[in-house]
């Protein structure tokens, strides 16, 4: 009776500690990163503007036409990334109750006016600088810039002028 009982001690003793080991392994290893740091953020930022005026083989007259194009599409990322920061600190936070319905309009509204208004400011640096372009530049262009064509609903929106 003893063998009997000592051949299923052993794997009910394991199947009854191994999900608790598991579980405490589990809860010493950090969580995965989900998101790219500030400063890959910044390097790929850089990359992307290098690779449009290297795309682009803008003279010195273009590139500082381009560089309010750059700016503002810099402050839309920064909007972007505060907007994420907030939303996620929020979230962490445990808001108790989720705004109603009329609340959550009203700040769709305020998020789409500010959209809109940085969208405005983008094109308003945007056309000095398209219209200084050659023929196959403004070919080229086009492909670079494609996301921001009218259309593309809240993806051209989001990369063009700020937050969703």
């Amino acid at each position: 009776m003893k063998a009997a009982i000592a051949k299923w001690a052993v794997p009910m003793l394991l199947a009854a500690t191994l999900p608790a080991a598991l579980f405490a392994q589990a809860q010493q290893q950090p969580p995965p990163a989900h998101r790219l740091s500030a400063e890959t953020i910044a390097r790929l930022q850089d990359g992307r503007f290098a690779m449009i005026k290297e795309s682009l083989k803008l003279n010195d007259a273009q590139l500082q036409l381009f560089a309010p194009v750059e700016a503002q599409m810099r402050a839309a990322a920064a909007a972007r990334a505060q907007w994420r920061e907030e939303r996620s600190k929020g979230r962490e936070q445990g808001a108790a109750t989720p705004p109603s319905l009329p609340d959550r309009l009203e700040l769709a509204s305020e998020r789409m006016a500010e959209r809109a208004q940085r969208m405005k400011a983008f094109a308003e640096a945007f056309k000095p600088f398209y219209a200084s372009l050659s023929e196959e530049q403004k070919a080229t262009a086009n492909v670079l810039f494609s996301h921001m064509r009218a259309g593309h609903g809240r993806w051209a929106m989001r990369h063009a002028g700020g937050a969703q």
